[in-house]
């Protein structure tokens, strides 16, 4: 009996590697392929725009902090414990305020990123199936689950170019 679960699986290992030299496949880099796209380069631009607007208002707050902070330091000795208290009462109302800004900015900024990239995933995967249909591809594989695979296989530049033209 053991010999014939033996012959049996010789047998399966050698039809699945008939079958596996006739199978066409491909690999993909999903990363590589949409970020050199011009949607992606475009969408990059917005979201800098987008940081540079953020870091110009936060730095007016932060200005303002590091004076009011050095202005607490000059200023501690020769201010009644009243002033002192109500520039420190500022000063941190200020900062609370300047944090949460911060938080909000940087909230926005990854919400914005967030849907550049999934705007662009849902096309990828429509272009890999469309392009896997058209050239009759068995398989496409990202990189990434890749161990090894010849650079004949690569289709990321092919998919980067249907992207852009869509």
């Amino acid at each position: 009996m053991k010999k014939v679960w033996m012959i049996l699986a010789v047998s399966l290992f050698f039809v699945t590697q008939a079958s596996a030299a006739d199978m066409k496949v491909a690999t993909v880099d999903i990363k590589t392929a949409m970020e050199n796209t011009k949607a992606y380069a475009s969408g990059i631009k917005r979201l800098e725009a987008l940081q540079n607007k953020k870091k110009k208002e936060l730095g007016f707050l932060r200005k303002r902090l590091t004076d009011l902070d050095k202005e607490l330091q000059l200023q501690s000795m020769t201010l009644s414990n009243e002033s002192q208290s109500s520039k420190q009462q500022e000063f941190s109302r200020l900062k609370k305020d300047f944090d949460r800004k911060l938080q909000d900015a940087s909230d926005e900024l990854k919400a914005e990123k967030r849907k550049l990239d999934s705007r662009l995933i849902g096309k990828f995967y429509e272009a890999v199936r469309t392009f896997g249909k058209e050239n009759k591809y068995d398989l496409i594989l990202p990189k990434t689950t890749v161990m090894y695979a010849g650079s004949s296989l690569d289709i990321t530049t092919k998919i980067t170019q249907i992207l852009d033209k869509k």
